[in-house]
């Protein structure tokens, strides 16, 4: 019986063709003894096959937008968009379905060299954590979470409502 369970969690991760919550993201910094810590709230909304929306509702507004290789981060309060090419299909659906068996909840995801810990409650990602290339620790925590909802594709469309400066990068 156990097995059987194990496998439909493993086998849900990959069978999961939308995501969306509410998001808390905890980045940690470590500088000379001292750690400090910048606390993100937002939603994410997620659609296979590539297309995801973060959306940052504190401390200031802010979106991601990923979606066939590209990533647009928009920044309101600047009246900026940068776009950059990905190197690799990074989004959060391509994590979940690259994410190998670590124990019964927890999962492991290498991505571009970079190892996410995954994190289930109940087969469903409750928790990412990670280290960025500066060695700061990011934990995202999901709450309100629906998989598998109808999720219109149209909001992973990046329609700014005022003039902004484009950035390539």
């Amino acid at each position: 019986m156990l097995f059987f369970a194990t496998f439909a969690n493993a086998q849900s991760l990959k069978e999961i063709q939308s995501f969306s919550a509410d998001f808390t993201q905890t980045l940690y910094s470590f500088e000379e003894n001292a750690q400090n810590q910048i606390v993100y709230k937002g939603k994410i909304q997620a659609l296979a096959p590539a297309s995801v929306r973060w959306s940052y509702t504190s401390p200031i507004p802010k979106e991601i937008f990923i979606q066939e290789g590209t990533m647009i981060i928009y920044e309101p309060k600047l009246k900026q968009a940068i776009f950059t090419r990905l190197q690799e299909n990074m989004n959060l659906l391509y994590l979940l379905q690259n994410a190998q068996k670590i124990t019964e909840n927890h999962y492991e995801a290498v991505i571009l060299k970079q190892k996410y810990d995954l994190y289930l409650e109940n087969g469903i990602p409750k928790q990412i954590s990670f280290k960025d290339s500066l060695n700061n620790k990011i934990e995202i925590l999901f709450e309100n979470i629906k998989v598998n909802s109808t999720i219109e594709s149209h909001i992973f469309d990046f329609q700014p409502k005022s003039e902004i400066d484009i950035i390539y990068n």
